[in-house]
C-alpha cells in the first residue's frame, strides 16, 4: 500500500477525537510496522497537530507497565495512541494520564492491514448505535449466562457493573480504541461460575486450534485444559502473572459488522455477535482487580442470556439499535 493511502486511513481516529487536542503522544514498540506510527504522525501533522514518537522495546504480556520513558511521555499530550503489540488500557500509565484528562486511544495489535482493512473501515456511526444498545441492556442487568456449542456454561453477576461504550470516540471517564466497537464491564469479583471455552482466539496465543478448556469457580480459572494453545496461555500466567491473572476480570460483546474473524485477536474480539472474556486486572473498567495481566479470550459464535432475556444467539445480535 501507498504511504499517502496509509495517511488517510491513519487520520481517522484523529478526525473522530481530535476536539481540544494539540499535542499528540504516538506510542509503538519494536513489534509493530513502523509505517502505522509513521502514518499516525503524518496525518496528524495534516492536520495541524503536534505529533510525536516514542519507541520502546515490545512487552511480553498484555497489561505490563511501559516504559517509565514512555509513562512521562503521554503526560505532555492532549491524545496518547498506543500502536503497540500489547494492550495497555489496563495499566497505572493509563489511568493516571486519563485522571489528568488526556484522551486514550488504544490500538494494541495494531498492522498496516488492520488500520486499513476490515474493522478500521467500518461505519462508525453505526458502530456507535450498536453499541449503545449493547451498553444499555448490560448496565440494566443483573445476571449473565454464556454459553456455546463448543460447551461454554458460565454464569455471572454483573450487578451495579456499568458497561463502557467502545466505538473509536473517547468519551471522558471511559477510553477509544481503533479499530473498535465492543461494550465491556468488569462482572462482579468472585461470580462467575461454570465452564468457560475459548473457541476463536486468544491474546499472545492467536487463532485457536483446539479449544481451550477452563474451569471457573467463584470468579477465578481454576483449571485449564487443551491442546497447545491451552498449555502456551497456562505458561503466559504463570510465568508473566500474579495471582489476580486468573481472575474473571472482563466481559464483552463484539459490535463491529464490518470486523474480520482474524489472525489478528484485537479485530477478532470486535467482531459483531462476539464475546470475549479478560483473566486479570479490571480496574480500568470500574472493577475491583489489580494484576499485572489483562488477557482477553474470544468466542467466535457464543450465545447470551441477561436476566433470562437472550441477548446473542450462536453469534447473531438479537437487539434493535
Amino acid at each position: 500500500m501507498k504511504f499517502i493511502e496509509l495517511i488517510k486511513r491513519a487520520r481517522v481516529p484523529l478526525e473522530l477525537n481530535r476536539e481540544g487536542v494539540q499535542e499528540v503522544a504516538i506510542l509503538t514498540d519494536t513489534g509493530r510496522e513502523p509505517e502505522v506510527a509513521e502514518a499516525l504522525a503524518a496525518a496528524a501533522y495534516e492536520m495541524g497537530l503536534e505529533p510525536t514518537i516514542v519507541t520502546m522495546v515490545a512487552r511480553p504480556v498484555h497489561g505490563m507497565e511501559p516504559t517509565a520513558i514512555m509513562t512521562q511521555a503521554v503526560l505532555g499530550a492532549q491524545m496518547m495512541m498506543f500502536a503497540t503489540s500489547t494492550g495497555m488500557a489496563h495499566t497505572d500509565c493509563v489511568r493516571n494520564a486519563l485522571k489528568r484528562g488526556v484522551k486514550y486511544i488504544g490500538m494494541p495489535d495494531i498492522t498496516i492491514d488492520t488500520l486499513t482493512k476490515g474493522a478500521a473501515t467500518a461505519d462508525y456511526d453505526e458502530v456507535g448505535r450498536i453499541t449503545a444498545a449493547v451498553v444499555k441492556v448490560l448496565t440494566q442487568g443483573s445476571e449473565v449466562r454464556i454459553a456455546s456449542n463448543f460447551g461454554t456454561d458460565l454464569t455471572l453477576s454483573i450487578a451495579g457493573r456499568k458497561a463502557f461504550e467502545l466505538a473509536a470516540i473517547f468519551k471522558p471517564g471511559s477510553i477509544a480504541c481503533f479499530p473498535d466497537g465492543e461494550a465491556p464491564l468488569a462482572p462482579v469479583e468472585g461470580t462467575a461460575n461454570g465452564k468457560l471455552v475459548i473457541d476463536s482466539s486468544i491474546h499472545q496465543v492467536g487463532r485457536v486450534k483446539e479449544p481451550v478448556i477452563m474451569t471457573v469457580e467463584n470468579g477465578k480459572v481454576v483449571s485449564i485444559e487443551g491442546g497447545a494453545e491451552a498449555k502456551k496461555l497456562l505458561s503466559i500466567l504463570r510465568q508473566r502473572g500474579d495471582e489476580n491473572s486468573f481472575n474473571i476480570g472482563e466481559l464483552a460483546v463484539g459490535t463491529n459488522p464490518a470486523a474480520r474473524i482474524s489472525e489478528n485477536v484485537s479485530e477478532d474480539k470486535k467482531r459483531l455477535g462476539s464475546i470475549h472474556i479478560a483473566l486479570g486486572d479490571n480496574l480500568t473498567l470500574g472493577g475491583k482487580t489489580a494484576s499485572t495481566t489483562h488477557i482477553d479470550g474470544i468466542m467466535g459464535y457464543p450465545s447470551l442470556w441477561v436476566d433470562g432475556m437472550q441477548i446473542i444467539d450462536h453469534g447473531k445480535l438479537l437487539i434493535e439499535y
